[in-house]
């Protein structure tokens, strides 16, 4: 049963969701909300600030048997970017922090930093290239990993990437070619080893390596085919240890779809092939199969549209060998007048842990939101959102629900 800060708390975050709708919104032209950024030499400086207050009923995940804890959690995440321009290249950098303060459970705060950098080169109307970096300081909500342990604090980890992206070919012409490259490299810092003093199976430092291509041909004006190949090399540290298997593997796709713009109201990609993961250890179940990637925007009324995603990929998990998931979403994003939006959303993922003799266990999560955005003045933000989580499972203690209320303030100069 629900303590009474925490029904409290539900309450007066249900009432400022009904306060929205009552708000006396005057008949003004929409106001430009985006940020016009303080200039700082030859770069233009981008502050940005969000406060957000939750009322998390199960904060660790657990199924109805289980010991369910709520709390009431603040949020703050200061960030700034500062980007500069050379003719038609551009660059920035940017460093964001997000502390997490839950009340009562001062085990489960945390505190995430980052630093990233991007650069956009445009040599020509037909060359050009993207690169970026990022160090992340990062953290597992406790009970959000699946099989690890319940800890005394969250799980911390340090995490640096790198990305490239070249394209050949200018933006009206027949085809048009890129490349992508990536790397990530992943590190836990704290509870790698299990209460016996053996390493913990569930934080394995990881590095991946990508490499990637995609041919697009122009069949209409605004209708383009694609041909892709991507491949990724999943590379664990320690590659072993006694009573594991490697899970190194590498995995590779290859699709064929089609891009479009702007026909019939509507814009998207999608993508079908074939995927296939080869495991370095030989004794443990490859996988081969059909895969799919879509995106698509639907536009019925200016004011009005649906973002649709779906999916179907390998993924990279400590329960069997890895995981398959099918994902399923919708979007419904809606003006109501120039000042009041909402959002309203629904995803499913359908997750299948392989084992080496098949399917190890099977997990179907729901997720639905309801989201209202109000903008208050020209550079603040503030709204309120509803968040239901509902997942199933033939692990009887990986299932459990959870409902999440908030309210947001965002800042940006």
């Amino acid at each position: 049963m629900m303590n009474n800060k925490h029904v409290f708390d539900t309450r007066l975050i249900s009432a400022a969701v009904a306060s929205l709708f009552c708000i006396a919104v005057p008949a003004i032209a929409q106001e430009d909300s985006k940020p016009s950024g303080i200039p700082v030499g030859p770069m233009v400086a981008y502050p940005e600030v969000d406060v957000t207050f939750k009322s998390n009923d199960n904060i660790y995940s657990q199924p109805a048997s289980g010991t369910r804890k709520s709390a009431n959690i603040t949020v703050l995440a200061p960030k700034i970017k500062l980007e500069a321009k050379d003719g038609p290249h551009t660059y920035d950098v940017g460093y964001r922090v997000e502390h997490g303060s839950y009340s009562g459970v001062s085990s489960a705060n945390y505190t995430d930093q980052a630093v990233s950098a991007n650069a956009n080169w445009v040599f020509s109307g037909r060359a050009g290239l993207k690169l970026g970096a990022e160090y992340l300081q990062g953290h597992d909500d406790q009970g959000a990993v699946p099989g690890a342990a319940t800890h005394a604090n969250s799980d911390k980890y340090h995490q640096t990437s790198f990305n490239a992206l070249g394209g050949y070919g200018a933006e009206g012409a027949q085809g048009r070619f890129e490349i992508e490259a990536g790397l990530i490299n992943k590190r836990y810092d704290n509870f790698k080893l299990t209460n016996t003093g053996l390493p913990d199976n569930t934080k394995r430092d990881r590095d991946d390596a990508k490499l990637g291509a995609t041919f697009y041909w122009r069949i209409m004006p605004k209708t383009q085919l694609l041909f892709q190949a991507v491949q990724t090399r999943y590379d664990y540290k320690p590659a072993s240890f006694a009573g594991w298997t490697t899970l190194d593997s590498t995995e590779r796709k290859y699709n064929f779809g089609v891009t479009w713009e702007a026909a019939a109201k509507t814009t998207g990609i999608f993508k079908i092939g074939h995927t296939k993961k080869d495991f370095s250890d030989s004794s443990l179940r490859d996988f081969s199969g059909s895969g799919w990637e879509g995106q698509v925007k639907w536009s019925p009324l200016t004011y009005s549209n649906f973002d649709f995603t779906t999916g179907k990929n390998p993924g990279e998990s400590t329960i069997g060998n890895a995981s398959l998931d099918k994902r399923y979403g919708v979007n419904w994003n809606h003006a109501w007048n120039s000042r009041l939006s909402s959002v309203a959303s629904y995803n499913r993922t359908d997750t299948d842990y392989q084992g080496n003799a098949g399917v190890a266990q099977t997990d179907k999560i729901n997720v639905y939101g309801l989201k209202l955005n109000y903008q208050w003045m020209r550079t603040i933000k503030v709204g309120a959102g509803y968040e239901r989580t509902d997942k199933s499972s033939t692990s009887a203690t990986s299932a459990y629900k959870r409902d999440i209320w908030s309210i947001f303030l965002n800042a940006a100069i």
